[in-house]
């Protein structure tokens, strides 16, 4: 049943992927494309799912894309709602609803414990200082959020402190959970 679901998130990522770039055509731009949170997230996940098919992956990996997916799902569900970014709907589906909450059911039917979560925070890190150093060179952003020009870097930096206490929260909720969940069926095994 585990492997059947992380192969069902590898493939769904994959669809939604080259149905992007065949339905997006002379538009897709490899580097914008990839300079999505979204994108980067889903793909991480995409691939820890097929390697979890055919090999066990370490705990911190498997907790941090879901760290990741759930992040994506809650940011797409507060902040982009209705947004247009510019994703064919089937892709945008897929990558921002239906992979986060299969990348969550996989992680509480298979939970496990974690430690150090606070190093899952260091790619969303990465990812916004690249982000905010590349915009204002290319002219462009992935999200209107991260975007200064309407509104200034004021409102760009309260957005960001409040998706990083989220995002901590996140974290220690993911690490929490998994740790709870794994000590229950370990009991639950051992009593069995």
């Amino acid at each position: 049943m585990i492997k059947l679901l992380r192969m069902v998130v590898f493939l769904l990522v994959l669809s939604a992927e080259v149905y992007l770039i065949v339905v997006l055509g002379d538009r897709f731009r490899p580097v914008n494309h990839f300079s999505y949170f979204t994108v980067l997230s889903n793909v991480f996940a995409a691939c820890v799912a097929l390697l979890g098919v055919f090999r066990p992956v370490s705990p911190q990996i498997r907790g941090a894309a879901v760290l990741y997916m759930t992040t994506t799902g809650i940011v797409y569900a507060v902040l982009l709602q209705g947004v247009d970014v510019q994703t064919p709907a089937y892709a945008n589906w897929v990558l921002h609803v239906v992979v986060p909450i299969l990348v969550v059911v996989e992680w509480l039917l298979a939970p496990e414990r974690t430690t150090r979560v606070w190093i899952w925070l260091s790619f969303p890190l990465a990812y916004l200082i690249y982000t905010l150093v590349r915009g204002p060179i290319v002219g462009w952003y992935p999200y209107p959020f991260l975007d200064p020009r309407p509104r200034g870097y004021m409102d760009v930096a309260l957005t960001c402190v409040s998706v990083a206490v989220i995002l901590g929260a996140l974290a220690f909720f993911v690490s929490w959970a998994g740790t709870k969940l794994a000590q229950k069926n370990s009991a639950v095994l051992s009593h069995g």
